[in-house]
């Protein structure tokens, strides 16, 4: 159980696993929506030559530090997620407001020294992706499925810090502007072990929530693996794009995105 470590001597073995862990190096490290289409796609190319070899390490790193082994399935995920409730919380540096600095979106501070945590993040969101590619084959990595059909929900993402645009993403279902978000997902995990494991006030908090919270906040990467596997192929969990049919739903969708950017 997470809390018979005491945050001190998980931050220890943390550290010490960290050393030499490989950076993420893409070549412009600037919050991807910024960049001009041509640099992102620059970046997504470098995502997918790394890739293979970034799981590999990550898998390996965790059977060697810490004696697990994650397997891409659901097995896998839970394992992910028990690991996570002990170290994930800490991969994250804190900023000046107690929050999480924005490196993870936007590469700075670099991802080194207290910032090299954000490696790892980035990883966790990687292998739940590439968990689900292995059991939703038709499912792909791409860096921007949507622009084209959705022109004001991209819109709307690219002008919003922290929503990871024109980072990789998981495309391929029969409804071809549904997609899933494995990078931000890690982020979003990590955050919440951070708010619920670290200290004394998030682990009181913690403890107050009724156990199918606990276990809601515990388990977010596996339920993001069994909400993606439960939706494949069609991408439609709501049934709306069945009931209306492509066109008017793409338009149903884009005019909520518009609507938002109205509101603004």
């Amino acid at each position: 159980m997470v809390f018979s470590l005491p945050v001190w001597l998980r931050k220890s073995r943390l550290a010490r696993a960290l050393r030499q862990y490989p950076l993420y190096d893409p070549p412009h490290k600037v919050e991807e929506r910024l960049l001009s289409r041509e640099r992102a796609a620059e970046n997504f190319a470098y995502f997918m030559r790394v890739r293979s070899d970034r799981l590999a390490h990550f898998r390996q790193w965790l059977r060697e530090q810490f004696g697990i082994k994650v397997s891409l399935d659901e097995k896998g995920m839970r394992t992910l997620c028990r690991w996570g409730s002990k170290y994930a919380g800490l991969l994250l540096a804190k900023g000046t407001d107690g929050y999480p600095t924005g490196s993870y979106f936007t590469y700075d501070p670099p991802w080194t020294e207290e910032n090299a945590g954000n490696n790892v993040v980035f990883d966790i969101g990687l292998a739940l992706g590439e968990a689900i590619i292995a059991n939703c084959p038709k499912l792909r990595w791409d860096f921007d499925p949507i622009s084209a059909m959705l022109p004001s929900t991209a819109r709307l993402r690219k002008q919003t810090s922290g929503m990871g645009f024109w980072r990789p993403v998981l495309c391929g279902f029969d409804n071809p502007v549904y997609e899933v978000i494995p990078l931000h997902c890690a982020y979003d995990f990590a955050f919440s072990m951070m708010e619920n494991t670290t200290s004394v006030e998030g682990i009181k908090s913690f403890h107050e929530q009724p156990k199918f919270v606990q276990q809601l906040i515990f388990e977010q990467l596996l339920n993001s693996y069994r909400d993606t596997v439960k939706n494949y192929p069609d991408g439609d969990p709501a049934g709306l794009r069945r009931e209306l049919g492509t066109e008017e739903y793409l338009k149903l969708v884009d005019d909520e995105a518009n609507q938002g950017d109205h509101d603004e």
